[in-house]
C-alpha cells in the first residue's frame, strides 16, 4: 500500500509593517503599503491594520501600487511575476487581472479620468489596459530598460485651479515615459508612436512628474505665454542631478509645429536648466524620486509641492512661489538694480529693462525631512481630492508619509511657509509610527511556549512576544543580537538554550566552552501590595524571583556553534567549529562518539524524540541522518540550493523539517530518507524554525522580516502525485523562460534589422499555464458539442430516410455525454458558452489562440443567452480572420450571420429595458 502523508499549507504572513518592494499610498488617514505579495492597510494613527489584499495562491511580491484618481476605492498592483490585478480596497477582493509582462511590474500609473491603466516594466516594455473592458489595448515598445516613470498627458485647455471642479476630465492623448536608459520619451496615444525622444540625463533616469499650466485668478499665464501654456516637467536621476524642462501644448494640440525660418520643426519638450538640491552631499547621491503635489489645507490654502528623495535617507520638499511672492520678488530685485544704477548710466539702462521670470525663480525650498531610517518611498495624501477629503476634514499642514526600510512607516507634518523664515530652520514633526507589529531587523530566532498559544521572536535589539490565535505582538523587549531563544517552563520566562529536566540550561559560544547553569531562587526587596504588606518593615519584605547561578565548564577544542539535549536526557551534543558533531554523556561529559562527514561547519541539528536519530544540517548544502546508537551515517542528503540554517524534528514521529538560504521550507521522512513536501513563500533566506509540541503546526522566520505559520491540514499528500506537482511547475518555469529567450532574442534580431523595422507598438499578449489550459477546456468543449450536434443530425436522417414513420417517431433518440446531463441536460451549444463564460474576461483572448475551427462561428443558438461573450468572439474571430495563418477555413458567411443576430438581440434588449 502506498504510504500516505498529511498535507501542509501556509496562513496570513504576521510581523511585518511594510516591506521595501514597492511605493505606498497615503490618504490623510490609513497608509497602503506592500508587505511582501500582500498589500497592507494601516490606521497610521491607531497603529492597526485594518486590511489586506492577499490573492490565494499567489506569492510573487508587490512591485508597484497605483489608486485610480476617479474611483478612490480602486487600485491598481503590479507584482514580480508581471501580473497587474485590480483591488476593490472596499471588499478586499480583485476585480480583475491584466497579464500581458514577463517581467516584474517597476510602474504604474492610471489615466486622469480612471479608464485607462499603464503599466511598465523592468524589461522596458510599456503596456496599455482598458480597465472597464478588462482588456489589454497595446504594448509600447522603445526603452530597453526598467521603466521609472509614467505620466498621462492632455493637450486640452489648461484648469484654472489644482483643486479641481467635478467635471470629467479630459482623455489623455500623450503619454511621457521615462526608463534606466536614459531616455524621456513622449507618445502619441493615438497613433501609438513616439513624438519625441530626448536623453534626459547622462546616468540613469529615476523619475519624472509634471506641474500642468494653471490659470491665474487674474487670467493671466504665470510661465509667460498666453498663446501656448507649457507644463513643467522635472527628471532626476544619478548623481544629485534634477532637470527642469518645458512641454509645449500646442504641440500636443495641433501635431508638430514648424519654426520661425521654416527649416524644421518645433521640440516639444525643452530643457530650461538645472535645480540644485540643497541636501549636504546631494551631488553624487541618486535622486531615486521626484512628485509635484497639489495640496489644499483647511482654510482655503493651496498650492503645489515638489519633493525629491535624495539617497536613502532624506526628502528634500520645495514649492512654486505665489503670484504675490513673485512680484515681492521682481520688486526686491528690481530695487537692488536701482540702487546699482546709480553708480553707471549703463547699469541704468540695464535696469530699466524688466526681466522675465523664470520657472527656476519660483521654485523655492521649503524643509528637509529625515526618517528614522532608510526611506524606501514617500507619499503625499491627496487633499484636493474632493471624493476623500471634505473642506472641513481637510489638515491644518501638509502630512506627508515616510516608508522604511527596517519595516516601519512615519507620518510627518510639515509647517506652512514663511517668507520671513528661513526653509534651514523649519523642523517636521512626527505626528504616527506604526513600528510594534514588526522587528527593525532580520528575524533570526522563533521560539513556540510550551502549550503552543505563544511565539516568541528575536532579532538584533529586540524580543517579541506573539499571540498566535490572534498573531498580535503583545510584548516587545529591547535586548541585544538575539541569535537563538527558548521558553522556560511555566511560559513566564524566555532565555537562550535549556537543560532537559528544567533546572539548568548549558551555553557554548565562541569562547570554546561549554557552560553550564543552575536556575536559583533569589530573594530581592518587594513593594507593598496591600495595607497589611506596608506594616512590615522594608528590610523583612523580600520577594522570590528567577536567577541563574555557574555550575561548571567544559573546554572544546573549537568555537562552539551549538548544543543539544537528547530527549531522554542522556545525552548532549555539542556542534563545533571544525564541522563535526561530538556526542557526550550529560552526567559526567565523557565523550561517546564523534558524528563526521559535513564538509562545513553545522550550523544546527535536532535528536528525535526516542533519542534514536541526529539530524545535522550544514553550510554545505546537506542535511544527514545519524544513529545515536553506533554514531553512523545513515543518509546524507543535498535537501536545499542553498546553506541550511535550521532543522527540526517533528514531535512523535522521525519526520523533520529544515530551512534554508534557498527561501524554502522542506519537509522530510527521516526513515525513508524522502522528501514529502515543499513550502515556498518566503522572499528571502529563511533563519529561524519552531516546530509545535503537537506536532499540527510550524512556524518559521525570515530575513525578509516576516513570521509564517504552516498548518497541517487533513488532506492526504502522496509522494508520487507531489513529484508529478514539481515536474509540472519545473516544465512550465523552463517553458516560460524559453519564451522570454525568444522574444529577447527576436526583440534583437528587429533592432538589428534583420527583421525588418521595429514596431514601436503591439498586442499585449501572454499566453501562461493557465490560458493554455482555458484555451484546450474551450477546444474540448467545442469538440463534445460538435459529436453531439452530429449524432443528432444523424439521428434526424435515419428519421427521415425511414419509410413507416409511425416507426421513425419510436426510435429512441442517441445517448448524450453524461456532461450534458450533468449540467441539466443543457444544449451543446448553450454548454459551450458556459465554459467560455468561465475564463476571465483579461485571460480570454490569450485562451482563444489556440487553434479553433470554424464550428464556434456556426452556433447560432448561443446569441440568446450572453450577447457580451458572443460579441466579443465575434470581434475575435474577425480580427484573427484578417491573419490567414490563423483561420483559413472560416467562413465569411455565419460570421456575417452572427454580427447581425447581435444587433437584433441588442435591439430587443432596449426594448426590455
Amino acid at each position: 500500500m502506498v504510504k500516505s502523508y498529511f498535507l501542509h499549507g501556509g496562513t496570513e504572513v504576521f510581523g511585518l509593517v511594510a516591506s521595501n518592494t514597492s511605493n505606498s499610498l497615503f490618504d490623510g488617514k490609513r497608509a497602503f503599503v506592500p508587505a511582501l505579495e500582500d498589500v497592507y492597510v494601516w490606521d497610521v494613527k491607531r497603529g492597526e491594520q485594518t486590511g489586506m489584499w492577499h490573492a490565494t495562491g499567489h506569492y510573487h511580491p508587490v512591485t508597484s501600487i497605483a489608486r485610480s484618481p476617479s474611483e478612490p476605492e480602486k487600485f491598481a498592483v503590479g507584482y514580480q511575476d508581471g501580473s497587474v490585478r485590480i483591488w476593490s480596497s472596499q471588499s478586499a477582493t480583485v476585480i480583475s487581472v491584466f497579464e500581458g509582462h514577463r517581467r516584474a511590474i517597476s510602474y504604474l500609473e492610471w489615466d486622469r479620468d480612471g479608464t485607462r491603466l499603464a503599466s511598465g516594466a523592468v524589461d522596458g516594455e510599456v503596456s496599455m489596459w482598458d480597465v472597464a473592458g478588462e482588456s489589454g489595448l497595446f504594448k509600447l515598445r522603445g526603452h530597453n530598460n526598467r521603466i521609472t516613470g509614467l505620466v498621462f498627458l492632455s493637450g486640452s485647455n489648461p484648469v484654472s485651479d489644482p483643486s479641481s471642479s467635478t467635471a470629467l476630465p479630459p482623455a489623455s492623448t500623450h503619454m511621457l515615459s521615462i526608463s534606466q536608459d536614459t531616455y524621456l520619451k513622449l507618445w502619441d496615444l493615438q497613433t501609438q508612436h513616439t513624438v519625441e525622444s530626448i536623453v534626459a540625463h547622462r546616468t540613469e533616469s529615476w523619475s519624472v512628474t509634471v506641474v500642468p499650466p494653471f490659470i491665474r485668478s487674474d487670467g493671466q499665464d504665470p510661465d509667460g505665454n498666453e498663446d501656448d501654456p507649457v507644463f513643467l516637467l522635472i527628471t532626476t536621476g544619478g548623481d544629485g542631478e534634477v532637470k527642469l524642462w518645458t512641454l509645449s501644448t500646442a504641440i500636443l494640440t495641433s501635431g508638430p509645429q514648424r519654426t520661425s525660418d521654416g527649416q524644421g520643426f518645433k521640440r516639444a519638450i525643452v530643457h530650461i536648466g538645472n535645480l540644485a538640491l540643497n541636501t549636504s552631499g546631494a551631488h553624487g547621491k541618486r535622486v531615486s524620486g521626484a512628485a509635484a503635489h497639489h495640496y489644499t489645507l483647511r482654510g482655503g490654502i493651496s498650492g503645489i509641492a515638489i519633493a525629491f528623495q535624495v539617497g536613502d535617507r532624506s526628502v528634500e520638499v520645495w514649492r512654486l512661489r505665489s503670484v504675490e511672492e513673485l512680484k515681492k520678488k521682481q520688486a526686491r530685485r528690481k530695487k537692488k538694480e536701482a540702487a546699482k544704477s546709480r553708480k553707471s548710466e549703463e547699469k541704468k539702462e540695464t535696469a530699466s529693462e524688466e526681466q522675465p521670470i523664470t520657472w527656476l525663480d519660483r521654485m523655492c525650498p521649503w524643509i528637509l525631512l529625515r526618517g528614522s531610517g532608510k526611506i524606501t518611498s514617500f507619499a503625499f495624501p491627496p487633499t484636493s481630492n474632493l471624493a476623500l477629503f471634505a473642506s472641513a476634514e481637510r489638515p491644518a499642514e501638509l502630512q506627508v508619509l515616510l516608508a522604511l526600510s527596517n519595516n516601519s512607516v512615519e507620518v510627518m507634518s510639515i509647517p506652512r511657509p514663511s517668507t520671513s523664515t528661513k526653509w534651514e530652520s523649519l523642523e517636521a514633526e512626527n505626528l504616527y509610527k506604526v513600528v510594534l507589529p514588526g522587528h527593525r531587523t532580520d528575524i533570526r530566532t522563533v521560539c513556540l511556549s510550551f502549550d503552543d498559544q505563544l511565539l516568541a521572536s528575536g532579532s538584533n535589539g529586540s524580543l517579541k512576544v506573539w499571540n498566535l490565535k490572534t498573531q498580535k505582538c503583545i510584548r516587545t523587549m529591547e535586548s541585544g543580537y538575539v541569535l537563538c531563544g527558548t521558553w522556560l517552563p511555566g511560559n513566564r520566562h524566555i532565555l537562550v538554550g535549556t537543560k532537559g529536566d528544567g533546572q539548568g540550561f548549558v551555553t557554548g559560544g565562541a569562547d570554546k566552552c561549554v557552560k553550564f547553569w543552575n536556575f536559583t531562587a533569589k530573594k530581592t526587596p518587594a513593594e507593598p501590595s496591600n495595607q497589611a504588606d506596608s506594616e512590615i518593615p522594608s528590610a523583612n519584605r523580600k520577594a522570590l524571583s528567577l536567577s541563574i547561578s555557574h555550575s561548571k565548564t567544559m573546554k572544546m577544542s573549537d568555537d562552539v556553534l551549538g548544543v543539544r539535549y537528547s530527549p531522554d536526557f542522556k545525552f548532549l551534543a555539542v556542534s563545533t567549529l571544525d564541522s563535526t558533531v561530538k556526542i557526550f554523556f550529560q552526567d559526567s561529559l565523557k565523550f561517546f562518539l564523534s558524528l563526521y562527514g559535513h564538509k562545513l561547519p553545522v550550523l544546527d541539528m535536532d535528536i528525535s524524540f526516542d533519542s534514536k536519530l541526529v539530524v545535522t544540517c550544514s553550510a554545505d548544502k546537506n542535511v544527514k541522518i545519524w544513529g545515536l546508537d553506533f554514531g553512523d551515517c545513515h543518509k546524507s542528503i543535498f535537501a536545499h540550493e542553498e546553506s541550511v540554517m535550521r532543522v527540526a524534528f517533528e514531535s512523535g514521529s522521525h519526520y523533520f523539517w529544515t530551512v534554508g538560504r534557498d527561501k524554502l521550507v522542506k519537509y522530510w521522512d527521516g526513515d525513508k530518507f524522502e522528501n514529502i513536501q515543499t513550502l515556498s513563500g518566503h522572499h528571502k533566506e529563511v533563519s529561524s524554525l519552531a516546530v509545535s509540541h503537537d506536532a499540527k503546526f510550524l512556524v518559521t522566520g525570515s530575513f525578509d522580516k516576516s513570521i509564517r505559520v504552516w498548518i497541517k491540514t487533513d488532506e492526504p499528500l502522496f509522494l508520487e502525485e507531489e513529484r508529478e506537482k514539481e515536474l509540472e511547475r519545473l516544465y512550465n518555469q523552463e517553458e516560460n523562460d524559453l519564451a522570454d529567450l525568444m522574444a529577447v532574442r527576436q526583440q534583437k534580431l528587429k533592432e538589428s534589422g534583420k527583421e525588418g523595422e521595429v514596431e514601436e507598438a503591439e498586442a499585449v499578449l501572454k499566453q501562461t499555464a493557465e490560458t493554455q489550459m482555458s484555451g484546450e477546456k474551450i477546444i474540448e468543449a467545442i469538440n463534445l458539442a460538435a459529436d453531439d450536434l452530429n449524432a443528432f443530425q444523424n439521428f434526424e436522417l435515419v428519421k427521415a430516410s425511414m419509410k413507416d414513420q409511425a416507426m421513425a417517431k419510436k426510435l429512441a433518440p442517441p445517448a448524450r455525454n453524461p456532461i450534458f446531463s450533468a449540467f441539466n441536460n443543457i444544449s451543446a451549444h448553450a454548454y459551450v458558452l458556459k465554459v467560455v463564460e468561465k475564463v476571465p474576461r483579461p485571460a480570454l483572448e490569450d485562451a482563444l489562440l489556440k487553434k479553433l475551427t470554424n464550428r464556434l462561428t456556426k452556433q447560432r443558438e448561443m446569441v440568446g443567452y450572453n450577447v457580451e461573450a458572443i460579441k466579443f468572439l465575434n470581434q475575435f474571430l474577425e480580427t484573427q480572420h484578417e491573419k490567414k495563418q490563423f483561420y483559413d477555413d472560416i467562413d465569411q458567411k455565419p460570421v456575417d450571420e452572427i454580427r447581425g443576430l447581435i444587433g437584433s438581440t441588442q435591439k430587443r434588449r432596449k426594448v426590455v429595458i
